[in-house]
């Protein structure tokens, strides 16, 4: 509403005319339209008017109280919302002394806004033309979301802050001429520098010399909107020496896409690079001693196989001599020898002759070792069917069951397996004469991890676990010579062809319970080396 005037009278006279009571009604339509929070009092503080945003701000209409209480009345407190503000403070109590009062935050909290509002008052003095004081007028502004939104923003600007600060790794904002413009507490700690020292300097300042062709590489990535990861890349700290990073780097852009510059995380890896360079100096070393370990072991055991070799056949001259003349002296002396004297001379060829066999079997356990290993798809389950019709064309009056499993196949030397099947099935056979039905099985199950683990199981004589470690060694036996035959050497001879196979064998058994020996083929990087 536009409120008339004659045009000779100044404009100050009009404000002053809107303290006329004649005026007033005039003076309310204007303060209804406002947008803003308004208000009016005379020169004695009583309340004029009081438009209805200005009542939603305050929370409370027109009062009669003097301007001394103005504060207690309508609940003002200052912006930290916890101290009050005394109503001399007040912007319209400072305008009634003639004071032109700056805008000012302040906080209403009272029965009609509980929690409490966020303002923004401005008060002016209004005088007549003789500059009379006839009254103020108070604006107000509801800033109360808008005091929200900008402390939520602080909030997540002060948690991003301390996440920032707080994180176990250097970050670091540069602008597009690679200038730094931000970096947290852990990358100056990492360089040695401090924020100030970092500032406004370019990452050229900062990177090992001879990085900086790869550098300008990245950077051109960077242009080209690419994201990128520097790996095993050299930071030169204040002190000259050089640090081993790991940068991941991401190119910032602004609303129009325009390349405003990067961020980029930095990771110290100095520690994690020297460990592995010991790591590397420790394989290496390694390597060589277990390559000069093996030449040793692969000499010892040429040396071993030669000498066992050399003394098997350099025994069998005077075994044939002890045997010769033992025959000569049956044939010839017999009528001359008591009874006594032909046990001695029958102990004698029968020493001799298990003498020769156990020379038989050194030579043979030494060949296992000399064998090229021509590798094949072989038929384990054909083998084993082969071996058990073997034993029983030997002794067609024994009852045994032979269970094998069928259509296993596995890589290896056919010769050499067969050699293991023969020992185990031969000892199973050997194991459960003296049962009425022996049980004798090949079979295989699910290893530990995608192989298989073969065993040969039977029902015999079994053995005692107590003296398992006894099983595999040469002449090692626990079973005595009148009770079971043999050499001691079989056991032996098939740990020797499963180590080959870079497999692993082992047993179990029960007194009166039989036995079960199981291997694997194929199962260990390293076998363990065979030895005589």
């Amino acid at each position: 509403m536009t409120v008339p005037r004659n045009p000779a009278i100044p404009p100050d006279e009009v404000a002053i005319s809107l303290f006329q009571a004649e005026h007033q009604p005039l003076l309310r339509a204007i303060l209804d339209h406002s947008t803003e929070g308004l208000a009016v009092v005379d020169a004695k503080g009583r309340q004029l008017y009081i438009n209805d945003v200005a009542r939603r701000i305050l929370g409370l209409g027109l009062t009669d109280s003097n301007p001394e209480s103005w504060s207690a009345r309508y609940g003002v407190f200052y912006p930290d919302t916890r101290t009050p503000c005394p109503s001399e403070r007040l912007p319209m109590y400072r305008a009634l002394q003639g004071e032109e009062s700056p805008e000012e935050d302040l906080f209403v909290r009272n029965a009609s806004h509980p929690e409490g509002r966020h303002f923004r008052a401005k008060a002016r003095p209004v005088r007549d033309n003789q500059g009379v004081l006839l009254g103020a007028t108070l604006s107000l502004r509801d800033t109360h979301d808008q005091r929200q939104a900008e402390a939520g923003q602080r909030q997540t600007e002060q948690r991003f802050q301390l996440l920032v600060e707080s994180a176990q790794e250097g970050l670091w904002a540069v602008d597009a001429d690679n200038r730094t413009t931000y970096v947290n507490r852990y990358l100056v700690e990492m360089l040695g520098y401090t924020v100030e020292e970092m500032m406004d300097k370019t990452l050229f300042d900062f990177i090992n010399e001879e990085d900086h062709v790869i550098t300008r590489e990245y950077m051109e990535e960077r242009l080209e909107g690419r994201s990128a990861v520097l790996k095993d890349f050299r930071l030169v700290r204040k002190d000259g020496t050089s640090i081993w990073t790991l940068i991941s780097n991401t190119p910032l852009h602004d609303e129009s896409g325009r390349y405003i510059g990067a961020m980029a995380m930095v990771t110290d890896i100095t520690l994690r690079r020297e460990a592995e360079e010991q790591v590397r100096q420790l394989n290496t070393e390694l390597e060589r001693r277990i390559a000069e370990r093996t030449a040793q072991l692969e000499f010892s055991n040429r040396e071993l196989e030669a000498f066992a070799y050399s003394v098997a056949h350099d025994l069998r001259a005077p075994l044939r001599g002890i045997s010769t003349f033992t025959l000569v002296l049956l044939e010839d002396y017999a009528d001359t020898l008591d009874a006594t004297g032909m046990d001695y001379v029958q102990r004698i060829r029968a020493s001799a002759h298990r003498m020769g066999e156990l020379i038989d079997c050194i030579l043979s356990l030494s060949r296992v070792n000399r064998i090229a290993l021509v590798e094949t798809d072989v038929n384990l389950s054909e083998l084993a069917h082969s071996v058990s019709d073997q034993l029983q064309h030997g002794q067609l009056q024994r009852t045994v069951h032979f269970r094998i499993q069928d259509g296993l196949v596995d890589r290896g030397d056919a010769q050499l397996l067969r050699l293991v099947l023969e020992n185990l099935m031969g000892n199973a056979w050997k194991f459960t004469r003296d049962r009425s039905v022996a049980e004798i099985e090949f079979g295989a199950r699910p290893g530990e991890g995608t192989g298989r683990v073969y065993f040969v199981r039977d029902n015999g004589a079994g053995f005692n676990m107590d003296y398992q470690q006894k099983l595999f060694g040469v002449f090692q036996r626990l079973h005595t010579q009148q009770e079971f035959e043999g050499h001691g050497v079989g056991l032996a001879t098939v740990q020797r062809v499963i180590h080959r196979h870079k497999g692993r064998i082992w047993g179990e058994g029960q007194v009166g319970q039989g036995a079960t020996f199981s291997f694997t083929l194929h199962e260990l990087a390293d076998a363990p080396p065979a030895s005589l």
